[in-house]
């Protein structure tokens, strides 16, 4: 019997030992290029609080998942995760290493994964898994707590990503818009949708979005103090830019005290908004749209926009004030604002 039972005994132990093996050879065959870009398939995934699926996840549940693709066991929670692995200085980050953050109280409260050039890929509580810099002055910056090396991935041994063709993979030179998201880009006002290469032409913009886009073309402090609005809790991550451009009177609050950063723009809004923050002047004469008459509540704005030259409206002769734009026409209608 002794000897039967020393005999399961070791065939357990094997059996638990050998998908640790398998582990260790996934961790160390894995590129760096290959965690990245796998982490990458998944921006834009909403945040789920205890979500460790694509279906949703929360910042621990994203960063376990990423790393169980690349043969790297880890615990479930950030303290956890925090505690395991080598210590490693700002200056030596390599993509593929844990950096974590202190979003409130004190420790650790926050992890992402570091993609180089500053950045790192994570699961953020109102955007989803989203890319942002370890440096961003208005938040994450003074928000670093440090970094951990939980894996020696190669430096990469994948076949790399193609490079784009154009300004961006998806923006080549013959896009109508081209110059105009090329300046926009060039001037540090806006960028690929979530930091990646893509910019996405056709996704709608949020009022947050808009916020923070303008902040940064008209150069408004940021205000990092609370939002006045109930719909923007303390740490959000446009609150310095709202506060920027409602302190500017340029985009402020509905009549029941919530600015709705979540909401889409629209093209008579964006005549309001643009009005304001340009100081556009009255239209000298008519531009007649078929859908705007005179006594539309945003008729102003939007002669002011198309005398401007920022708006010629659509070729049946309508400007379709309540059609959504999309990143594209804002990229235009704000470079002809501010060259």
């Amino acid at each position: 019997m002794k000897f039967i039972r020393r005999t399961l005994v070791l065939i357990l132990t094997l059996t638990l030992l050998i998908p640790m093996a398998l582990d260790d050879n996934r961790a160390s065959a894995a590129s760096a290029t290959d965690v990245v870009n796998n982490a990458k398939r998944y921006l834009g995934t909403p945040y789920v609080y205890g979500g460790a699926s694509p279906s949703g996840f929360d910042c621990s549940g994203f960063v376990q998942f990423i790393m169980k693709d690349a043969g790297v066991s880890l615990p479930r929670t950030t303290s956890s995760q925090y505690g395991v692995g080598t210590s490693v200085s700002k200056e030596n980050l390599q993509a593929g290493d844990l950096v974590f953050f202190n979003t409130f109280g004190s420790g650790v409260s926050h992890v992402g994964i570091y993609i180089g050039n500053s950045q790192f890929i994570h699961a953020h509580s109102y955007k989803g898994i989203n890319i942002d810099s370890i440096n961003d002055p208005y938040y994450w910056g003074s928000r670093y707590v440090g970094a951990k090396r939980v894996a020696n991935f190669s430096a990469g041994t994948s076949t790399p990503a193609p490079k784009p063709t154009g300004i961006y993979a998806d923006i080549t030179k013959s896009f109508w818009a081209y110059n105009e998201i090329a300046y926009l880009k060039n001037e540090g006002i806006m960028y690929g949708k979530n930091g990646t290469e893509y910019f996405r032409p056709s996704d709608r913009l949020t009022r947050a979005e808009v916020a923070s886009y303008l902040a940064e073309a008209l150069d408004l402090p940021r205000v990092n103090s609370k939002a006045p609005f109930g719909d923007v809790p303390s740490g959000y991550w446009a609150q310095g830019a709202i506060n920027a451009v409602n302190n500017a009177g340029i985009i402020t609050g509905d009549q029941n005290g919530n600015f709705r950063p979540t909401d889409n723009l629209s093209r008579e809004h964006l005549a309001l908004i643009f009005t304001r923050a340009f100081n556009l002047k009255a239209a000298a004469s008519e531009t007649p749209f078929t859908d705007v008459t005179p006594d539309y509540y945003a008729y102003d704005a939007i002669q002011s926009l198309a005398a401007s030259g920022i708006t010629t409206g659509k070729e049946d002769g309508s400007f379709a004030p309540r059609d959504l734009l999309n990143r594209s026409q804002f990229a235009a209608f704000l470079t002809r604002s501010i060259k």
